[in-house]
């Protein structure tokens, strides 16, 4: 995990200006939007090493999310990432595979605040169909993790780890990627849509005193991303 990290990290300042330019999209996010959501899951999840690796490279590149009602005039933003690894470092292979959606609703201009994020990330790439649990490894298939976050208006932060749970992704397609060369490693960014449902209840960090739940179908489809990292750094 931790040299996974590590090429991760590296991979980010390698390619941190070559971020493909966003055309006029109906999906795309609000800056302010996306740096408030951001900072929820920075504050909520500095210590899962699961949104760690993600974090350092795939969320950089996540600018487009699908609006899904969720009753009266609410709607959740909802985005599917996939991670696919397979390079070296120090002679050492690092290969890793990751399915994950992010979404969120109730972002408040006023105060640059969301009132709920749910991030959800299973192992491999679909099909994906895994059992949602408190405990999560890369190394470990057909189980996956996730987490409901609550944000007050004063930026209150309260999050609840996933006990029991399913992520589905059934399918996903992309169109042509990009890809970009930089120290020995090569990124390959695709845009595309993915398709499942996933399901939570996690209990409160750090004491266990409540519980909160999180679902979602996306059967018709989401805007996704999905980036695939060679080479040897």
């Amino acid at each position: 995990m931790k040299r996974l990290t590590c090429l991760l990290t590296a991979a980010g300042l390698a390619f941190a200006c070559s971020k493909d330019s966003t055309s006029v999209d109906p999906d795309a996010i609000d800056g302010r939007e996306l740096a408030a959501v951001r900072a929820v899951l920075d504050s909520a999840l500095k210590d899962d090493s699961s949104y760690q690796i993600l974090r350092v490279f795939v969320f950089a590149y996540v600018d487009r999310a699908s609006r899904l009602p969720v009753g009266g005039t609410d709607t959740m933003r909802l985005v599917g990432v996939q991670l696919d690894i397979n390079a070296l470092k120090a002679d050492t292979p690092i290969v890793a595979q990751l399915s994950a959606v992010l979404g969120w609703r109730g972002y408040r201009a006023a105060t640059r605040t969301v009132d709920s994020v749910t991030f959800v990330v299973g192992t491999g790439l679909p099909p994906v169909s895994d059992t949602l649990r408190e405990r999560f490894s890369p190394d470990t298939a057909g189980i996956g993790t996730g987490f409901v976050i609550h944000q007050a208006p004063d930026s209150t932060v309260h999050t609840w780890l996933a006990r029991t749970g399913a992520l589905h992704v059934t399918g996903s397609t992309y169109g042509t990627g990009t890809s970009t060369s930089g120290s020995g490693l090569t990124i390959t960014t695709s845009r595309g849509t993915a398709s499942g449902d996933y399901h939570l209840t996690g209990k409160l960090v750090p004491d266990s005193t409540s519980t909160a739940s999180a679902a979602a179908a996306f059967g018709g489809g989401i805007r996704a991303l999905k980036i695939r990292i060679t080479g040897t750094l």
